[in-house]
């Protein structure tokens, strides 16, 4: 009998010290909650609008800051600076072309201060490298742009492209293939193959907006798709920090009050809207769903998965939100 004691003294003794997996967890203290948009379009040839009227149409709305990023050229003209102020912030960006042949790629250069010319290249793996690497030289931000777009980027490019780990998840422009086809995977199937290969990726979501005077489904209407960041000041500095330590969640049209992140515990506490229902889906590792729920907050207990969890909450009407993956550690 004592034998037996003993030996359940040690097995004790050995699972409180041995490494148990547990959510990464970051400071946020502090923080506040910031809606913003980083793909978008104002100038002539590229909107039925202007510069100034694209911005205001942001700040109108409620939005805290704002990238305009048209092609081949850096939009930050002195006529916004009337624009920008305690609550509204306006970033210098633009959307970068590639070309491997017949084969376009674009990446957005988030607050860089020069346009960077179209790249050319023998792979689009290459040509999506340099393209990242010329906006990380002006220490800006690089996102890559609609991967299923006329299916430019698949699997393989995202998870081999190296010093970015932001890419839209979500673009609301027409034709961009959210969801994928019968012969290409929708991008949360990509995000997940991405993610269970041990990189680490966080998925945007913007608008990609071109018309702004008239509105319909087959038309680039702002107001689709967004992000919210947590971030202690509305600076560049601060909100780029978060943005690429995956603190924020996209949306589109689905929003979260609260996020509370536990070492073996996730609540996510939903805005409600009257009349709508809402489910969380909690997803690991293989885009396997490891619990859903109806119930808000929605929690999820840490159990076995040993890579990372994140989240996606859907409302009655089809709209979204997707919160970044929460990675697990010992």
């Amino acid at each position: 009998m004592k034998r037996y004691s003993i030996l359940f003294i040690l097995l004790f003794i050995i699972y409180c010290t041995s490494p148990r997996l547990r959510f990464e967890i970051r400071d946020t203290a502090g923080m506040r909650w910031y809606k913003g948009n980083t793909h978008t379009h104002a100038r002539e040839g590229e909107s039925d609008s202007t510069v100034p009227g694209v911005a205001q149409w942001y700040k109108d709305r409620g939005y805290s800051f704002l990238v305009i990023t048209d092609h081949s050229v850096v939009t930050y003209p002195p006529e916004l600076t009337a624009l920008a102020d305690s609550s509204f912030l306006l970033m210098p960006g633009e959307e970068i072309m590639g070309y491997s042949g017949e084969d376009l790629l674009e990446i957005n250069g988030l607050n860089i201060r020069e346009a960077i010319l179209p790249w050319h290249g023998e792979t689009v793996s290459t040509v999506l490298q340099e393209l990242i690497d010329d906006v990380r030289r002006q220490n800006g931000v690089p996102v890559i742009n609609h991967p299923n777009f006329q299916w430019r980027l698949d699997r393989y490019a995202l998870s081999g492209a190296e010093n970015c780990n932001l890419f839209e998840l979500y673009n609301g422009c027409p034709g961009t293939n959210n969801e994928g086809d019968e012969n290409h995977p929708g991008l949360e199937e990509v995000w997940d193959f991405v993610l269970t290969s041990g990189r680490r990726m966080y998925g945007i979501a913007s608008d990609d907006g071109h018309e702004y005077k008239r509105f319909s489904p087959e038309l680039s209407n702002p107001g689709r798709g967004w992000i919210v960041v947590q971030a202690m000041r509305l600076e560049p500095e601060d909100i780029l920090r978060s943005l690429e330590s995956g603190l924020f969640y996209s949306s589109t049209g689905v929003g979260i009050r609260n996020l509370h992140i536990q070492q073996r515990k996730i609540e996510i506490l939903i805005e409600r809207e009257a009349g709508l229902e809402y489910k969380t889906e909690f997803i690991g590792s293989g885009g396997k769903i490891l619990r859903s729920t109806k119930r808000n907050p929605a929690v999820y207990h840490l159990s076995d998965e040993r890579n990372y969890v994140r989240a996606k909450i859907t409302d009655s009407k089809g709209r979204a939100a997707w919160m970044q993956p929460v990675f697990v550690v010992r």
